[in-house]
């Protein structure tokens, strides 16, 4: 049986929480100026309501996240880890992703390349670290749309697969090209850094860490992956011995 993971140091709760509100710092403005219309001109009317109420979810996304994996990083023992449905927990993370990335005029697609049984993993980490990577890489190919404008409308794919070490799931995205060394560059920038992911988020990128922090807490980490020639960022899970879907 593995052992629980080591609470996070002091220096990384610091770093990882400058990151979160360095991130918030851009939903909460663009809050507080739709407010600021409202009350200007008496016309609740221009206020764009729908836009308000993504911004704030997404927010509200990553404070719930960040604090979920600051509670799972302080367990002694070992994290309730069960036989959870992987198919489940994407179709839920695609759905939950749908509003903001219509938002942001990112296509993101679902694709469950084959039928599993269950993963080992905390069915509650695993949502929220996988909606708060959606909702950070999503951002960060829309900024990189805007930057750099391609012929093709900007995707991200939602995968699932299969790999000698486990079942993988991570988002990919064509256009980019992402190394190991720059995420890792990227983990000891965390909260030092304006932009500590240079190479593909915008700013503090404070959902990827997030992310990364949930998952340390249930043994795993976030790693660059590749799936037919994109690359991305994606967890390997293990399959449970247990059940199989029939």
């Amino acid at each position: 049986m593995s052992q629980g993971r080591a609470p996070l140091g002091h220096t990384a709760h610091y770093d990882l929480l400058l990151s979160v509100a360095e991130q918030l710092k851009i939903p909460l403005t663009y809050i507080a100026r739709q407010a600021e219309l409202g009350q200007l001109t008496g016309d609740l009317g221009l206020v764009q309501v729908d836009t308000v109420h993504v911004q704030a979810t997404a927010a509200l996304q990553l404070l719930d996240s960040y604090l979920l994996g600051l509670q799972l990083a302080q367990e002694q023992t070992e994290l309730p880890v069960e036989p959870v449905s992987l198919s489940a927990v994407l179709h839920d993370t695609a759905h939950r992703l749908s509003s903001f990335a219509k938002q942001y005029e990112v296509a993101v697609d679902l694709e469950i390349a084959g039928r599993y049984e269950p993963v080992m993993a905390h069915s509650r980490g695993l949502q929220a670290a996988l909606v708060s990577l959606g909702f950070a890489l999503t951002e960060a190919v829309a900024v990189r749309e805007h930057e750099q404008p391609s012929k093709a409308p900007p995707r991200l794919v939602l995968v699932a697969h299969r790999t000698p070490g486990g079942i993988v799931a991570g988002f990919y995205g064509s256009g980019q090209t992402l190394q190991p060394q720059q995420w890792r560059t990227a983990l000891r920038l965390c909260g030092r850094a304006q932009q500590p992911f240079v190479a593909l988020a915008p700013g503090a990128g404070a959902g990827l860490f997030v992310a990364d922090t949930v998952l340390q807490a249930m043994h795993t980490r976030l790693r660059v992956g590749r799936y037919n020639h994109q690359t991305g960022l994606a967890v390997t899970l293990q399959p449970s011995q247990q059940l199989q879907f029939v």
